[in-house]
C-alpha cells in the first residue's frame, strides 16, 4: 500500500454503522407496532417470568451500547488524525531525502567529478551539494609519507 492511498476505515466503523442502522430500524418498527404496550401486557400476564426486570436490563444494555459506540467513534477519530499526521511527516521526510544515484564521471588523475552540465567539481563540493554528507580532511599514512617524508620518517624513528 502506498503512502498516498486513502485511509480505509477499520471494521469497527462498519460495526458502528450497522448498529446505528439496526437501532433506527428497531425504533421505526416499535413505533409502528406499539411494541412497548404489547410487552407490558405480556409481562403482566406472565408475571412469574419477571419480564419487567429483563426490560430494565435491556434498557441498561442499550445505554451501555450507546456509550461503547461513542467511545469507539472517538478512538477511531483520534487514531485517524494521528495516522494522518504521521503520514504527513513521512511524506515531508521522503521529500527531503537527498541521494546520489547512478554513475559519476570522475577524473582518474585529480579525482574531480563532472556534473550534468559538463563542469568539473572537487569530490567534496559535489558530494556536499548532492547529499547530506559533510567532510573532514586528514591524510592517510601513504600520502603523509609522500608529502612529508622527513616528518613521517621522524615519527617512525621515535
Amino acid at each position: 500500500m502506498s503512502y498516498k492511498e486513502k485511509i480505509k476505515p477499520p471494521k469497527q466503523g462498519i460495526e458502528m454503522m450497522i448498529i446505528a442502522v439496526l437501532s433506527i430500524l428497531v425504533y421505526l418498527f416499535s413505533s409502528q407496532v406499539d411494541i412497548l404496550e404489547k410487552i407490558v401486557s405480556f409481562s403482566r400476564s406472565h408475571e412469574k417470568y419477571e419480564l419487567d426486570e429483563l426490560i430494565t436490563v435491556a434498557i441498561f444494555l442499550s445505554i451501555a451500547l450507546i456509550i461503547f459506540i461513542g467511545r469507539r467513534m472517538r478512538e477511531f477519530r483520534t487514531a485517524s488524525l494521528l495516522l494522518q499526521k504521521k503520514n504527513t511527516k513521512l511524506e515531508e521526510a521522503i521529500a527531503e531525502i537527498k541521494q546520489l544515484k547512478g554513475i559519476l564521471p570522475i577524473c582518474a588523475s585529480c579525482k574531480m567529478i563532472r556534473d550534468d552540465e559538463g563542469y568539473w567539481h572537487q569530490v567534496e563540493v559535489y558530494v556536499k551539494e548532492h547529499s547530506e554528507a559533510e567532510f573532514s580532511h586528514g591524510l592517510c599514512p601513504d600520502c603523509a609519507q609522500k608529502l612529508y617524508p622527513d616528518h613521517y620518517n621522524d615519527k617512525e624513528n621515535k
